[in-house]
């Protein structure tokens, strides 16, 4: 059965590519532009047949106005839409009621919430999960070695750090989001080291394996990650594989569903490309998570894509960088994934029969510190992404280092960096030397002037593109995972996160932090200050609909 799932997966050439894909894109891209075009027809013809469409419409486009000027939403989506809709009041606002929502349907909130409920639940007697509090002025912190770990309604409490404390409850207040200690941490500063260990986790899996990325591409990473998946379900390992298909649609392996199915797996594409107009495609999976038998995770920035671990070149050299949780943290990530599968598929995963035996999390545990898992979802009205790295940097006291392959931030986030920066607190951020997407680079490199100007240290990586998506603070604090700087990512994406306190993994990231900024070249104020003019006004007309981008 192995060899006959791998022999399918043979790549095609580039005309089978071309008609699969090609074919596949245009007649989708075919039936939107079909359907936009009636849109307007209607709208317009309207007008001209019965007067009252056309008042009706503007009466509409000005309530949507003064909706959106009033809603939660963040000031720079507001502008964005807001803009469209006084330059074309005629459709501009039937337009944003259709396909402007940027949040999910009631039913699928009230789902994703219930299901959160549920993983919450499932966690209450968890090996390893911890109860914080803030210690008292004074109080002597403990150096949270590895715990006793036990499966017992008894959850211990322990006194950390007060701001530690509070970050972990805001997490714990927003979701299924709970805290674990005994959890080895590993880092891995590029996608090949990440991968090879992943492959190792993979061979070594007995009972179960999920599987969730946004991009999965043809390649030599797929074909390694695919054999292995085949052997192991052929050995009667279930194995669960989500992705998002229009981030994957371009390279995706040829006959991706069938080859998984008839190999045993089970997949499953999130925000399939149709021909339906709907915006939940501004909705996407870009999670990143791989789960093995509950006791092993991994997530960080890696695709599954052959530039992700270099084996192809693509803008330079590809820097990634990936974390590997081992004992009682990874049941975390674990919740995070059957939540998303269950939502996507209608099904109620079983979490009690996935639960990893107390003997095998005793024996993979051992690691200090404390980890939380957790998502950002768009099923709500705020950013939970946003939030947590607002909690970490407003906390610092002498050092925020991060890096991120997009830095798109609001005029609220310019102004957080800013403020710590003149402060006297030390702000590094690194961002790529040579870009994936030109126009996202140029809204980034146009939010260089006032960082620098504050005083905040900007690094662009030299040898190519960054990837990684973290920060690390004052060496005892860090977050890594999918979550980029960006609108997107904050407030239209599916992404995850771990938040780390005072872990073996933390020193690691700040020792790469280092060494990268070796490689990196530092943007000076005279950098930012000799731009052309007409370089700065196509950089306003870009960050004034980037929240679109």
């Amino acid at each position: 059965m192995v060899s006959q799932a791998v022999e399918l997966h043979r790549p095609r050439n580039a005309l089978q590519r071309f008609l699969a894909v090609g074919g596949r894109i245009g007649i989708t891209t075919i039936a939107l532009l079909v359907q936009l075009v009636v849109f307007v027809f209607i709208m317009l013809q309207g007008r001209d047949i019965a007067p009252w469409v056309g008042t009706a419409s503007i009466v509409v486009s000005v309530g949507v106005l003064a909706l959106i000027l009033n809603s939660r939403m963040q000031i720079e989506y507001k502008l964005a839409w807001a803009i469209p809709i006084l330059l074309l009041p005629l459709l501009g606002g039937v337009f944003y009621l259709m396909f402007g929502s940027r949040t999910g349907t009631r039913r699928q909130m009230t789902r994703y919430r219930a299901m959160q409920d549920v993983a919450t639940l499932d966690q209450i007697s968890a090996p390893g999960l911890v109860r914080v509090r803030a210690a008292e002025p004074g109080q002597e912190l403990p150096e949270l070695p590895p715990a006793e770990l036990s499966r017992s309604p008894a959850i211990q409490t322990i006194a950390i750090d007060p701001d530690a404390a509070s970050q972990i409850n805001y997490l714990a207040n927003s979701g299924p989001f709970v805290a674990y200690q005994g959890t080895r941490t590993t880092y891995y500063p590029v996608g090949e080291d990440a991968f090879e260990a992943m492959i190792e986790a993979l061979e070594g899996a007995e009972h179960w394996i999920a599987m969730e990325y946004f991009i999965v591409a043809e390649g030599e990473m797929w074909q390694r990650l695919f054999e292995v998946l085949a052997r192991k379900a052929a050995d009667g390992v279930k194995v669960w594989f989500m992705y998002d298909d229009l981030g994957s649609i371009v390279n995706l392996p040829p006959r991706f569903i069938k080859t998984l199915t008839r190999a045993g797996i089970r997949v499953q594409p999130v925000n399939r490309f149709g021909p339906g107009l709907t915006l939940r495609y501004n909705n996407r999976d870009h999670r990143k998570l791989t789960i093995v038998d509950g006791v092993i995770g991994f997530t960080g920035g890696l695709n599954i894509a052959d530039e992700y671990i270099n084996a192809i070149e693509r803008f330079g050299h590809w820097k990634d960088t990936s974390l590997r949780l081992t004992g009682p943290g990874a049941w975390g990530m674990a919740t995070l994934f059957f939540t998303m599968w269950d939502l996507i598929t209608g099904e109620h995963t079983d979490l009690a029969s996935l639960h990893p035996s107390e003997q095998r999390v005793a024996e993979l545990s051992g690691g200090a510190g404390i980890v939380v898992s957790y998502d950002d979802t768009p099923f709500d009205d705020f950013s939970l992404g946003w939030s947590a790295y607002r909690n970490l940097m407003t906390r610092a006291h002498h050092r925020i280092d991060l890096m991120t392959p997009y830095f798109v931030p609001t005029n609220e986030m310019i102004s957080v960096f800013g403020s710590l920066a003149a402060s006297g607190i030390q702000v590094r951020l690194i961002t790529p030397g040579i870009p994936d997407k030109a126009y996202v680079y140029s809204v980034t490199r146009s939010n260089y002037r006032p960082l620098v100007e504050a005083g905040v240290e900007v690094y662009e990586y030299a040898p190519g593109f960054l990837h990684a998506k973290q920060m690390v603070v004052d060496d005892q604090i860090a977050i890594i995972g999918t979550i980029n700087f960006d609108f997107r990512s904050f407030y239209l994406h599916q992404e995850n996160a771990v938040w780390m306190y005072r872990t073996s993994a933390i020193a690691e990231m700040s020792a790469d932090f280092e060494a990268t900024l070796a490689q990196c070249r530092r943007v000076t104020l005279a950098d930012v200050r000799s731009a052309r003019w007409w370089r700065r006004a196509i950089w306003i007309a870009l960050r004034t609909f980037s929240p679109l981008m």
